[in-house]
């Protein structure tokens, strides 16, 4: 097997993946198929300000991603030197929540670090079990699945969501990409579906995915792995989730 691997993760994230990764011994390249890029219509902006000028509404405020932390906190910055003290703060992983308690928000819940970190995780909080009457505010991006907003309207909750930012494929993608591939096989990890669908879309536009589908794939959880699966991916090994600690022992087992 390959000692060298595929860090697709957005640059501005990878460090710290990146030392986890090399510490096992791997050689880690930066291929980012994926961006964060803040919403900037005039539009977009001023429903985001509407729903963060009505913060003292709501009872819970879900943070599904480090990004929505740090693009929500900013926002709740501008327009809320302190906030309403009857808001509960939840987060989808622990590096949410890691991200909001820096931010000094006091996290009351989120998945366990070693189970999938998850709508699905999340939902299965005690918290959320009944939540007839209770008004909830998503910080998220653009897109994505609703299963979350669904199944929290589904047990009474009324839900209004903050899209933030948008995931892209980053304009230096395809060079990233080529001088990978020149350097020879390699093992690749992915952190989400997006990421997987982009580094697919990069690859079949080189002519190489079909070369790559026989490479190993690490990726974070059922779900991605069922998408790696109907691109055609071989040889795919599963996470519990996207955490440094999580995809590193998943790396270690390839060895086995």
């Amino acid at each position: 097997m390959s000692r060298r691997l595929w860090l697709t993760r957005p640059a501005a994230q990878a460090a710290e993946s990146r030392a986890a990764f090399a510490a096992l011994g791997f050689e880690v390249l930066d291929v980012p198929v994926l961006a964060i890029e803040p919403v900037t219509g005039e539009a977009e902006r001023q429903a985001i300000r509407t729903r963060i000028l009505d913060f003292d509404r709501y009872h819970w405020a879900v943070f599904v991603s480090q990004n929505a932390v740090r693009e929500g906190v900013a926002w709740l910055s501008d327009y809320w030197p302190q906030l309403p003290l009857h808001t509960r703060y939840l987060a989808i992983g622990a590096a949410t929540g890691r991200a909001l308690e820096q931010a000094g928000l006091p996290v009351v819940g989120r998945p366990a670090i070693d189970s999938a970190m998850n709508s699905e995780a999340l939902l299965a909080l005690p918290e959320l079990a009944d939540l007839t009457d209770q008004a909830v505010l998503l910080f998220r991006g653009e897109g994505g699945r609703t299963h979350l907003a669904d199944t929290l309207s589904a047990r009474g909750a009324r839900v209004d969501q903050l899209a933030l930012y948008r995931r892209v494929l980053p304009d230096q993608a395809a060079s990233s990409v080529a001088g990978a591939l020149a350097a020879g096989d390699a093992v690749l990890t992915v952190h989400s579906g997006e990421s997987l669908d982009n580094l697919c879309q990069t690859l079949a536009n080189q002519q190489a995915l079909e070369a790559c589908l026989t490479w190993p794939l690490v990726v974070p959880g059922e779900r991605v792995a069922a998408l790696a699966e109907t691109r055609g991916f071989r040889h795919i090994t599963v996470a519990v989730n996207a955490s440094d600690n999580a995809m590193a022992e998943a790396l270690q087992s390839l060895g086995r």
